[in-house]
C-alpha cells in the first residue's frame, strides 16, 4: 500500500490522461445539500485566507484506488475503491466553476482538461471519471460534462449539479473566478492511498473512516464483491446478479430491504441472526469460509440473486401468484412480521425445485401461522424467535416436510389449550406490535362463523378495535358496571372479551356510549362476531358478561387455530377388533369398527356448532339423504353416514372427525386386539 497526500490538480493529472472507474457493486451517488453545503464552506474557507502565503492545504479525507495492471497509451487507469462521493462531487464543482464563467475564458479551458481526457478518441477513456449505472449515475454525469442544458435522469448527480450552479450564479459578482479555481485545485487535497489487488483492498476499506455519508451493511457487502472479483468481470457479474438484486430490494431510506436479506439470508445458511451492525462481517467471513476461489464466489452470488427473488415475495405477497400462497404469506407478515423470513426463504426454495409440493409449502404456512398465533394467544414473548427460527432449515426434514415442521414446532414452546385459556381470561394488555394481530385473530374468527354460508362480510374500511366499555370510563358507565367498576376496568379493558372490530366511522360514533347503544349496533353490525353474540340477551356489561364473551370467542380461536399433536402414520388396524372407544376420557365399548364410527360421530355431533360445514368436509360419509350410500346409520341429528369403508378408512375418518371437532389427538382413540 501506498499513500501520499495529492492535489485537485494533481489527482486530475492537471490535464494529463487519467480515468477512476467506479466499481459496478459500488452504490449510486449519495450525497445530499448537507454535504455540498460543507464541501463548499471549506472551499470558501480557503478562498477567504487564499491571499496568504502560509495558508495551509485543506483535507478533505482519504482516496482508496486500485492500479489496473492494464494500460492505455499513456492512460492511467483506476478502481476507486472509496471517495467517489468527494471525487464525483468537486469534478461537479468544477463543472458548474466553468458553466458560470464568460464563454471567452481560459479558465474553460483548464477546468474541461480536469474533467475529460480530450485527445481520447474511444469514448470509454474520455471521461476521467466514470461513475456507476445505478440510478442513471453515469448517463447524468456525462451529460453534464458534455454541457447539454437539460439533464432529467433522477440522479442524485443532477441535483448536487444544479446546486453548485445556483450557488455560484448567486456569488458571481462578488467572486473572483480565478482565485475559487485555484483554492479548489491547488488548496484542496487528499490522501491518495494505491493499493495492489493482491492485498485485499477490501480490508483497508473497512478501516477507512473517511468522510462522508456513513455506509449501510448492504454498501460495505457491495464493496466487498466488488473487490472480490477482477475488474473486466465486475460488469458481467453484475449485470447477471446484482444488478437484479438491487432492482429488487431497495435500501433506501428507513427501508433497508436489501441489508435486511443479506441478514435473513444468513440466518438460513449459518443458522444463526447476526446483529444488524455485523451483517457486513458475518457476510463477509461466510464468503471467505464458502467460496475461496472466484468460480465458488460467483456461483454463490447466482444463489444469492435466487433468494432475493424469494425475498421480494415475502415482501410483497402480491408478486406470488399461487393464491393459498400469497393468502398464507400476508397472514404470516401480521402475525410473525419478518423474524418467519430465514424459514420462508428456506421453504420457497423447497418448492421452486419441486423437493415439497405448492401444497405442501402452504401447509407449512399454515402450520407457522398456528404457531405464532398460539403463542400470541397464550401471552408468550417473541424475543425467543430470533433464536429458533433460523435453526428450522437446519432441523427440518424436507423430505418429510408437514410431519416433520410439526414435530419441531411441538418442541419449541408450543402453547397447550389450557395455556391460552388461562392467558386470554387474564389478559389485560393490548400493546400496540400486538393489536394489528388481534385484528387479524378477531377477523379469522369472524370468517370461522360464516363458514358454511358460501361468503364473509367484509369491512367498507379498514378495521380498528373497539372496546366495548370504553377506554375512559363517565358517570353513566361506572353505575352501569357498579361498585367495582374501577376493578373491572382495570382488569378487563384489554382482554379479549371487552375486544370487538368496526370501521373507525362506527368506532367514532360508538366511542364512550352507554351499553344499550353499543349493544343495539352491534347486533344489527355485518360481522357475526358482533351481531351472532350481541343479538342475545345481555341486560349488564360487566366482569361476568366479558368473561363470558372471552370464553366463547376463546373456543372459537380454538377451532380455528386447534392444538397440532405429533404426526404419526394412522396404526394398520386391518383384521383387528375393536373393544373401545375413548373420547376426552370417556370409555364407550364397542365390538365392531363400524360401531366405533357410529358412537364417535354420535357423541361429538352436540359439541360441534355448525354441523353442515363439518359434514361437508367429509360428504363421502356424511349426507343429509340415505339414498347417497349402499349402507348407512341414520344419525340423532337427521343426517347419514356411511358405513362402507375398510377397518383402516374408518380409523382414519374418526381421527380427523374428532379433530374437525375441535378435540385434541390425545382426546380420541380406540381400543382394539
Amino acid at each position: 500500500m501506498e499513500a501520499k497526500p495529492q492535489s485537485i490538480n494533481k489527482l486530475f493529472q492537471s490535464g494529463g490522461d487519467i480515468q477512476y472507474v467506479l466499481p459496478h457493486f459500488q452504490r449510486e451517488y449519495a450525497w445530499d445539500k448537507t454535504h455540498w453545503d460543507e464541501l463548499y464552506e471549506d472551499v470558501v474557507e480557503v478562498y477567504d485566507t487564499s491571499w496568504e502565503e502560509s495558508t495551509p492545504e485543506h483535507f478533505l479525507g482519504a482516496l482508496v484506488v486500485i492500479q489496473e495492471g492494464e494500460s492505455v497509451g499513456t492512460m492511467s487507469r483506476y478502481t476507486l475503491v472509496d471517495g467517489q462521493q468527494r471525487l464525483t462531487t468537486i469534478s461537479l464543482l468544477l463543472c458548474a466553476l466553468k458553466e458560470v464563467l464568460d464563454p471567452n475564458s481560459r479558465l474553460r479551458g483548464r477546468i474541461e482538461k480536469l474533467l475529460v481526457n480530450p485527445d481520447e478518441e474511444d469514448n470509454r477513456y474520455f471521461y476521467k471519471i466514470v461513475p456507476t449505472l445505478k440510478r442513471d449515475d453515469r448517463k447524468a454525469y456525462f451529460a453534464i460534462i458534455d454541457g447539454e442544458r437539460t439533464v432529467k435522469y433522477k440522479s442524485g448527480i443532477v441535483k448536487a449539479y444544479d446546486h453548485f450552479l445556483q450557488i455560484l450564479r448567486k456569488a458571481e459578482k462578488d467572486i473572483n473566478t480565478q482565485r475559487l479555481f485555484d483554492s479548489i485545485v491547488n488548496r484542496m487535497q487528499v490522501v491518495f492511498i494505491t493499493l495492489k489487488r493482491d492485498e485485499k483492498p477490501y480490508k483497508i476499506f473497512e478501516t477507512l473512516n473517511a468522510r462522508g455519508k456513513n455506509l449501510s451493511q448492504a454498501d460495505l457487502v457491495r464493496n466487498y464483491v466488488a473487490m472480490r472479483l477482477e475488474t473486466d468481470k465486475q460488469e458481467e457479474v453484475f449485470n447477471r446478479y446484482w444488478a437484479d438484486i438491487d432492482s429488487r430490494l431497495s435500501d433506501q431510506s428507513k427501508k433497508q430491504e436489501l441489508s435486511s436479506f443479506l441478514r435473513h439470508y444468513l440466518a438460513m445458511t449459518t443458522y444463526t441472526l447476526p446483529n444488524e451492525k455485523q451483517v457486513y462481517a458475518r457476510f463477509r467471513d461466510y464468503m471467505e469460509h464458502r467460496c475461496p476461489d472466484e468460480d465458488s464466489f460467483v456461483s454463490e452470488l447466482g444463489t444469492l440473486r435466487k433468494f432475493a427473488i424469494f425475498y421480494e415475495k415475502l415482501l410483497r405477497p402480491a408478486l406470488e401468484d399461487n393464491p393459498q400462497i400469497r393468502d398464507g404469506i400476508k397472514r404470516l407478515n401480521v402475525v410473525l412480521e419478518s423474524v418467519s423470513y430465514p424459514c420462508l426463504m428456506f421453504l420457497y426454495d423447497a418448492a421452486e425445485s419441486s423437493r415439497i409440493t405448492d401444497m405442501d409449502f402452504s401447509a407449512s404456512l399454515a402450520l407457522l401461522e398456528n404457531y405464532g398465533v398460539r403463542r400470541l394467544l397464550a401471552g408468550e414473548p417473541t424475543n425467543y424467535y430470533n433464536k429458533m427460527f433460523p435453526t428450522l432449515p437446519r432441523d427440518v426434514d424436507i423430505e418429510d416436510c408437514i410431519p416433520s415442521l410439526t414435530s419441531l414446532l411441538l418442541n419449541k414452546n408450543y402453547p397447550s389449550n389450557n395455556s391460552i385459556r388461562l392467558n386470554l381470561e387474564n389478559m389485560h394488555r393490548l400493546g400496540s406490535a400486538s393489536r394489528k394481530r388481534f385484528v387479524l385473530v378477531l377477523e379469522s374468527i369472524d370468517r370461522h362463523l360464516a363458514r358454511g354460508t358460501g361468503g364473509y362480510p367484509i369491512l367498507d374500511d379498514d378495521p380498528t378495535i373497539e372496546h366495548i366499555m370504553p377506554q375512559t370510563l363517565g358517570d353513566a358507565w361506572r353505575q352501569h358496571i357498579g361498585e367495582d367498576h374501577h376493578e373491572v376496568h382495570n382488569d378487563l379493558l384489554n382482554n379479549l372479551g371487552n375486544l370487538t372490530l368496526v370501521t373507525q366511522q362506527w368506532n367514532a360514533e360508538l366511542s364512550n356510549g352507554k351499553f344499550e347503544d353499543k349493544k343495539r349496533q352491534l347486533a344489527n353490525h355485518a360481522l357475526r362476531i358482533n351481531s351472532g353474540y350481541f343479538c342475545n340477551d345481555i341486560p349488564k356489561w360487566n366482569r361476568s358478561t366479558i368473561l363470558d364473551r372471552t370464553d366463547w370467542l376463546t373456543k372459537l380461536a380454538l377451532e380455528v387455530w386447534p392444538h397440532r399433536s405429533p404426526y404419526f402414520p394412522p396404526p394398520d388396524v386391518a383384521g383387528s377388533t375393536p373393544s373401545a372407544v375413548i373420547i376426552v376420557d370417556e370409555r364407550f365399548p364397542v365390538d365392531t369398527w363400524r360401531n366405533v364410527m357410529v358412537k364417535t360421530v354420535e357423541v361429538l355431533i352436540p359439541q360441534i356448532a355448525d354441523f353442515e360445514a363439518v359434514a361437508k368436509r367429509f360428504s363421502n360419509r356424511m349426507r343429509r339423504h340415505s339414498h347417497h350410500f349402499n349402507s348407512h346409520e341414520a344419525l340423532s341429528n337427521g343426517w347419514y353416514l356411511n358405513l362402507v369403508g375398510s377397518h383402516n378408512a374408518i380409523y382414519t375418518f374418526c381421527k380427523k372427525f374428532a379433530q374437525a371437532a375441535g378435540l385434541d389427538d390425545t382426546e380420541w382413540h380406540a381400543e382394539y386386539e
